[in-house]
């Protein structure tokens, strides 16, 4: 892994506990003696946070490109194009980590979740634009075919350590995919539709992963041979070209496949126990397709290396060597074995349990992600600003009959008021801590809350402000849940922790307000925010328990709360149920718009 991720660790809490008590007792079960007064979270859960937050980096890192998202819950690896906020971004989908069911270990899965991501990656860096959407069927998935050989030679070539983990991936996908000489038909004539597709995926095999699984009839796989060698002699003739001449190429090769190939035909479905798509191979969908058992599949891919090792040379050398940079050695077949010492080193700390604040227990990191920029708001933003302008500045000035000074410009104005006092008045330092309900029927103005949240955290932040936001919603990643999305122990808003809330749906099929009351209690004890802000539509599960529960964080914090009325609940409904709580101050609004001014003032008292 590059050396520029760091991922923040959260500090470690050696808190003396009373003996016997329920906390002490989670602790030992948790972390046995070894964690004994140290609560670490479940370790599916913070493995998830923490393969999202290393793929999230690595999309970035090595596609050259901030404007990249990365989206769990797709079935495999695919990437496209689409628009943020008017601005062009890259979307990369991904399996959910906690639901990747592959017949290979768990540091072998990661190996092909890390490599799929990577991939996609490549697409995004050097595939052409009209490249994504071209030709008919048969075409677009011959081009694909063709542009996945292609943006993986130039992956290599730019991240040599990609190699044996690309070798990795071909062993997996010789072991899955179907061995070409079951689905040549010797009954039927070349043209028939089933012997294009036993030519098809002998063409994809041999192009993507180097040889084919089995062997066609003689003619046949001799068809296949020539075309592919073909096309690595085009693409080889592509390097230096603009993305113009790149992408004309790419279509008259694809032409060449089908004239070479007599492939016109739809290519095999999806549905299909072959499918065609490359990226399918590493689905889960794909693998159960196979039924090919973890002990099978191993034998094969240790058979895959063995015949690559006595194929590959001895050593690179690393001055006046022509070997293209994409040819293995004997090394990097052995590092494709076991996984370089990189990704390993990776694997580990992704596996590796946090040490927790004990006063944190329920609350799982937040997974996933999603660009901010859809609910940045500039007038919200412009509006809190204003309303800020004191903060910001760090003082405010009060005129009246008397103060500290004679102000001049305000004797002339106002003769009977002509003083004007200097009060420090500064955000920097100042606590608050948000509590953000994302339940289902939160979810008519889902899209309203996130602008609030994203717009007024990140102005809040850039005066000073030291903010934590919890919540409960639904993480696309990792499912219902307590989430955190920032603590007080870490230094600054950041747009990392936007993206995050960003990415929160509003499905949680309770309003359990009263129990993330219940789970912050001993942390706001412990910090004492100046303000505890709940973000609701005012109806909890249990509102005599919530009730109680405000008047109890009230001794330690300032307890607010406002909402946004919507088709489900009036303003005045919403209003009357958040008073009713005991906050020190409430309030709902119709208008987003209308929050800035009302939260500046509740929050500053």
């Amino acid at each position: 892994m590059p050396k520029a991720y760091q991922k923040t660790q959260s500090l470690q809490y050696r808190r003396k506990l009373p003996k016997r008590t329920p906390l002490r007792l989670q602790a030992k079960a948790v972390g046995g003696r070894k964690g004994r007064g140290m609560l670490r979270q479940p370790a599916s859960t913070t493995a998830v946070a923490n393969v999202m937050d290393v793929t999230n980096f690595l999309a970035k890192y090595l596609s050259g490109r901030q404007n990249v998202s990365v989206v769990p819950g797709g079935t495999g690896f695919s990437a496209r194009k689409t628009e943020i906020a008017g601005k062009p971004f890259h979307e990369i989908r991904v399996p959910n980590w906690s639901g990747f069911d592959l017949p290979v270990g768990g540091f072998d899965k990661y190996r092909i979740y890390r490599e799929g991501n990577w991939h996609e990656t490549c697409h995004i860096k050097y595939t052409p634009d009209d490249i994504y959407k071209w030709g008919d069927t048969i075409q677009h998935d011959l081009v694909n075919i063709i542009e996945d050989r292609r943006i993986e030679d130039l992956g290599v070539e730019d991240w040599p350590g990609y190699l044996p983990e690309r070798l990795y991936m071909q062993a997996y996908a010789h072991a899955l995919r179907p061995d070409v000489s079951t689905l040549h038909n010797p009954n039927f004539p070349p043209h028939e539709t089933v012997n294009q597709h036993a030519r098809h995926e002998a063409f994809l095999q041999r192009l993507l992963i180097g040889k084919t699984r089995g062997e066609l009839p003689k003619a046949e796989q001799e068809r296949v041979e020539g075309a592919a060698k073909e096309i690595e002699e085009g693409l080889a003739n592509l390097k230096g070209k603009n993305e113009s001449e790149v992408s004309g190429t790419l279509k008259v090769l694809t032409n060449l496949v089908m004239g070479r190939l007599d492939l016109y035909s739809d290519p095999p479905a999806k549905t299909s126990r072959t499918g065609s798509g490359w990226e399918d191979t590493f689905s889960e969908n794909y693998a159960k397709k196979q039924e090919k058992s973890p002990q099978k599949v191993k034998t094969e891919i240790e058979k895959f290396f063995g015949e690559k090792g006595k194929e590959a040379k001895r050593e690179r050398r690393e001055d006046g060597d022509e070997t293209p940079a994409t040819e293995a050695t004997k090394e990097d077949v052995e590092h494709a074995k076991s996984g370089s010492e990189r990704v390993q080193a990776e694997w580990e700390k992704i596996q590796k349990r946090q040490v927790v604040d004990p006063d944190l227990l329920n609350w799982n990191p937040t997974a996933s992600s999603v660009p901010p920029e859809m609910y940045r708001d500039q007038r919200f933003i412009t509006n809190m600003n204003t309303a800020l302008k004191d903060w910001r500045t760090g003082y405010r000035t009060l005129v009246g009959e008397t103060g500290k000074r004679l102000s001049i410009p305000d004797y002339i104005r106002h003769k009977e008021t002509p003083f004007a006092t200097r009060l420090k008045q500064t955000a920097k330092g100042r606590k608050m801590l948000v509590v953000a309900d994302f339940s289902g029927s939160m979810r008519d103005r889902e899209d309203d809350y996130k602008r609030a949240l994203v717009s007024s955290m990140e102005v809040l932040g850039s005066i000073g402000s030291n903010i934590a936001l919890f919540g409960f919603g639904t993480d696309p990643a990792v499912g219902n849940t307590f989430f955190t999305v920032k603590r007080f122990e870490e230094p600054k808003w950041t747009p990392s922790h936007s993206a995050k809330i960003s990415a929160i749906k509003a499905d949680y099929p309770c309003t359990p307000t009263e129990k993330a009351y219940e789970a912050l209690e001993s942390y706001i004890r412990r910090h004492r925010p100046d303000v505890t802000v709940t973000v609701t539509d005012g109806i909890p599960d249990q509102p005599d328990v919530a009730k109680e529960m405000v008047k109890k964080l009230r001794k330690n914090t300032r307890m607010v709360a406002f909402g946004i009325s919507g088709p489900s609940i009036s303003r005045a409904t919403m209003e009357g149920n958040l008073r009713s709580f005991g906050y020190n101050q409430s309030f709902a609004v119709d208008d987003i718009h209308e929050i800035p001014s009302r939260l500046v003032k509740t929050i500053t008292g």
